[in-house]
């Protein structure tokens, strides 16, 4: 998708462009016809922490969209012509998050690519994890996590004359601004957008026999509209690394856009160890009523209470740590949500 495109103040090629409003590139033409000093709300996202925000300007006539970003999390000051609009906004400083971008406001969306031989940091006793090329065992694919994302949407932006009225996407509005000294003030009132999943399993036993640990977290959505913020329908697989916590406790966490629209999947934590004898065990947790239970969807923590690995033979230290190879000896965990 090509944009009118506006870049404030951000680092690029290791230069710093001046924090000020002006047509710089890719502009066809520059049209200052009403001024608009964007002013982020982070009221509902207090320890949100972007390191600069974009914000489209999706024109109703299907013409190009406007493109602005600013660093940090306080806006700036975009020049625009006068019409209707729907917009976007979402932090611009993503590294995993990909989009699709050419089918307009309804259906920008936000997804991650497939997890392909995707490796990760872990605990003293977890190196990096090599993970399966294809999909999960559940059948699903396995895909990155996301980077955390806050953003807004508002369907309907009118810049006229003397008026700027917009009206948010999940019913927030109308807002109307009259113009005072030449420009109007948009308040965007920033989101949340992905959610931070956590595990916690304690009382675990036999830790000392382990080599290894990984573990992934299935029945999860792989992408959102940015627009509307519905997940995807088809559910998906996300990795995460295993930290250990003191003597006997193991967790984890990652970030996720959640569960799938309609989920039709189990949300299933599977814990992967390694053991210094070479033995692989893959315990497999059902932990769907917690997530779907979850008192805040955007902040999900699944407690696990009581594991006990199989102890390490002695005299054994071989084995690398491949989860898409045979060998794996799976165990069904059931447990009291």
């Amino acid at each position: 998708m090509q944009f009118h495109r506006l870049f404030s103040g951000l680092l690029y090629a290791g230069m710093i462009m001046p924090a000020v409003s002006s047509c710089i590139y890719e502009y066809d033409t520059c049209q200052p016809e009403r001024g608009i000093i964007i002013v982020n709300d982070w009221e509902l996202v207090a320890k949100a922490s972007p390191k600069g925000m974009a914000f489209i300007f999706f024109p109703e006539d299907g013409s190009a969209p406007w493109r602005f970003d600013f660093p940090g999390m306080e806006g700036g000051m975009v020049n625009m012509p006068q019409g209707r609009y729907s917009m976007l906004s979402f932090n611009d400083d993503t590294y995993n998050v990909r989009f699709i971008e050419n089918e307009g406001y309804g259906g920008y969306t936000a997804y991650t690519e497939k997890a392909d031989n995707v490796a990760f940091e872990g605990s003293e006793v977890a190196p990096p994890v090599r993970l399966p090329e294809k999909q999960t065992d559940v059948g699903e694919n396995f895909v990155e996590c996301p980077d955390m994302m806050w953003g807004c949407s508002y369907c309907a932006v009118t810049i006229g004359n003397t008026t700027l009225t917009y009206e948010e996407s999940g019913g927030g509005g109308p807002y109307s601004v009259p113009v005072t000294s030449a420009s109007f003030l948009l308040e965007a009132h920033q989101r949340q957008l992905t959610a931070r999943y956590r595990f916690t399993i304690d009382d675990v036993e036999n830790l000392d026999g382990v080599k290894a640990m990984s573990a992934t977290f299935s029945g999860l959505a792989g992408a959102e509209n940015l627009a509307d913020g519905r997940k995807t329908a088809y559910p998906s697989t996300l990795p995460s690394k295993v930290d250990i916590y003191g003597d006997s406790t193991i967790g984890g966490d990652f970030v996720t856009f959640g569960i799938p629209c309609e989920p039709t999947a189990e949300n299933t934590l599977s814990l992967m160890v390694l053991l210094h004898d070479g033995r692989k065990f893959n315990y497999r947790f059902d932990v769907t009523d917690q997530v779907r239970a979850a008192e805040n969807p955007l902040d999900v923590h699944v407690r696990i209470a009581g594991l006990s690995l199989e102890p390490s033979t002695p005299g054994g230290d071989s084995g690398a740590f491949e989860v898409g190879v045979d060998g794996w000896i799976s165990i069904t965990i059931n447990i009291d949500s």
